[in-house]
C-alpha cells in the first residue's frame, strides 16, 4: 500500500436508478513518482476479460487533495458510461477502454487501481455497483440456470449443500404441515432431500423455462413462475413456507417479507436461510463484499432476527449458523478465507467439517445463517 495515497468514497456501495448512479470521491495523492489511476469496471463474478469486463478509463492527478464526483450511465455501454469532473469541470481520460458486448450483472465491481510506470499496482480500492433493475435479474437468472450455476461445486460448496439439507430435512418433518410454499425456489431443496413429504409442495421462481421443465422432471410438486416479492395467491393459503436463499436477491426485502406473511396462515412457520452480511472475513476487512454476484443485500444475524423478520410479523424460534471463516489469508489488499480460495481441496474437507459446525454455535459470526420464525400476527 502507497502510504502517499488516500481515496475515500463516499459510499461503498452504489445503488443505481434507471441504469444510473452517481458517487463523490476524494483523493488525496502525494507520490514520489508519476502514477495513473484506473477506474476499472469488471462483473464482480467472475472477472474475465473481456467477457466479464465493463470497461476501464485511465487519469492523471497531480500531487494534492481532489474532489471528484463520478456519473455513471450503463443505459448504454460506451465511452460515457463514466463521466468524471472536478469542480463541475469533466475531466478527460487519458486513455480507456469499453466492452459494448458487455451484459449488465446486478453486481458491478469497480476498482480505483493506481499504477506506476512498471505497471505495478501501489493502491487499490473497491465498491460496488448495484443494479435492481427485473430484467437484469432475469437475464442473469436465466444465464446462470444454463450453466447449472446452482450445482454444488466440490469440496466447499458440496459441503455447504450438505450442512444445509441436514439443519433444513430436520425442520421440514418436525414443523412443516399442509400447504407449503417455496418462494424463489430455484431447483428446490425439498426435491434435493430424498424424503416423500406429509405435505402439498407449490415451488416458484421466475424462470419459465426452469420451471416447465421442472414440473416434467418432478409432478409431484406444483411449479409456477411468479415474483417473490409479488404472489399471485389469496391471503392465507399456506400453512408454512420456505425461503431458502432468496431474500438476498430482492431489491425491496421487507416489502417481500410483508407478501410472504400476507399469504401466510396466522400461526404457520416460515423458514428462511441466507449469506450473513457481517460473516467473519466481512467483520476484518471492514467491508461487505456480498457472498454471490447477485446479492443485492445481505442481512446481518442482528438485522435478520431482530429487526426484518419481528417487524413483519414473525418471531424467531431457532437460529443456527454455518461455517466460520477461520483462517483467513491476505492477497495484500484484502483477507480472504483460505478454504474457499486456494484451500479448497478435498484433502482439506476435514477442517470444512469442523469449521461447519462451528458455526452451529456462534452464528453471528457464520457464513450462512438459518432462521425458523413463527407468525404471530
Amino acid at each position: 500500500m502507497n502510504t502517499g495515497i488516500q481515496i475515500t468514497p463516499e459510499e461503498n456501495e452504489v445503488y443505481f436508478d434507471r441504469f444510473k448512479g452517481k458517487t463523490t470521491l476524494k483523493l488525496s495523492l502525494n507520490a514520489r513518482e508519476e502514477l495513473i489511476l484506473s477506474i476499472d469496471i469488471y462483473s464482480f463474478q467472475p472477472q474475465n476479460h473481456p467477457e466479464n469486463h465493463l470497461g476501464w478509463w485511465h487519469f492523471k492527478f497531480e500531487n494534492g487533495d481532489h474532489l471528484l464526483n463520478l456519473g455513471f450511465d450503463f443505459s448504454r455501454i460506451d465511452k460515457n458510461s463514466l463521466k468524471v469532473f472536478k469542480e463541475g469541470k469533466d475531466i478527460i481520460p487519458e486513455t480507456l477502454w469499453v466492452n459494448p458486448e458487455y451484459n449488465l450483472d446486478p453486481l458491478q465491481d469497480c476498482k480505483f487501481v493506481f499504477w506506476n510506470k512498471d505497471s505495478e499496482i501501489v493502491f487499490l480500492k473497491r465498491i460496488l455497483l448495484k443494479i435492481e433493475d427485473k430484467k437484469v435479474l432475469e437475464s442473469f437468472y436465466k444465464k446462470h440456470y444454463a450453466q447449472n450455476g446452482y450445482a454444488p461445486e466440490a469440496p466447499f460448496l458440496d459441503l455447504l449443500h450438505h450442512y444445509k439439507l441436514k439443519i433444513l430435512r430436520k425442520y421440514f418433518d418436525r414443523y412443516f404441515k399442509g400447504r407449503v410454499l417455496d418462494v424463489g425456489c430455484g431447483l428446490s431443496l425439498f426435491t434435493a432431500i430424498e424424503r416423500k413429504w406429509k405435505f402439498k409442495i407449490f415451488a416458484g421462481d421466475l424462470v419459465f423455462e426452469r420451471m416447465k421443465e421442472r414440473q416434467e422432471e418432478r409432478p409431484d410438486v406444483t411449479w409456477i413462475v411468479f415474483d417473490a416479492s409479488h404472489l399471485p395467491f389469496k391471503s392465507n393459503s399456506f400453512d408454512s413456507i420456505f425461503a431458502g436463499e432468496i431474500l438476498e436477491h430482492l431489491p425491496d426485502p421487507e416489502h417481500a417479507v410483508k407478501e410472504w406473511n400476507r399469504v401466510h396462515k396466522n400461526g404457520g412457520t416460515l423458514i428462511v436461510t441466507t449469506p450473513n452480511r457481517e460473516r467473519r472475513i466481512n467483520k476484518i476487512n471492514k467491508q461487505n463484499w456480498p457472498f454471490s454476484p447477485d446479492h443485492l443485500r445481505e442481512f446481518s444475524y442482528e438485522e435478520l432476527n431482530h429487526a426484518l423478520l419481528p417487524e413483519a410479523g414473525y418471531k424467531p424460534l431457532k437460529k443456527k449458523g454455518m461455517y466460520i471463516e477461520l483462517l483467513a489469508r491476505s492477497n495484500k489488499w484484502w483477507k480472504e478465507d483460505y478454504l474457499q480460495r486456494e484451500g479448497n481441496k478435498k484433502s482439506n474437507k476435514f477442517i470444512m467439517k469442523f469449521l461447519f459446525r462451528l458455526g452451529f454455535y456462534f452464528p453471528k459470526y457464520s457464513l450462512d445463517l438459518v432462521t425458523l420464525a413463527k407468525k404471530v400476527y
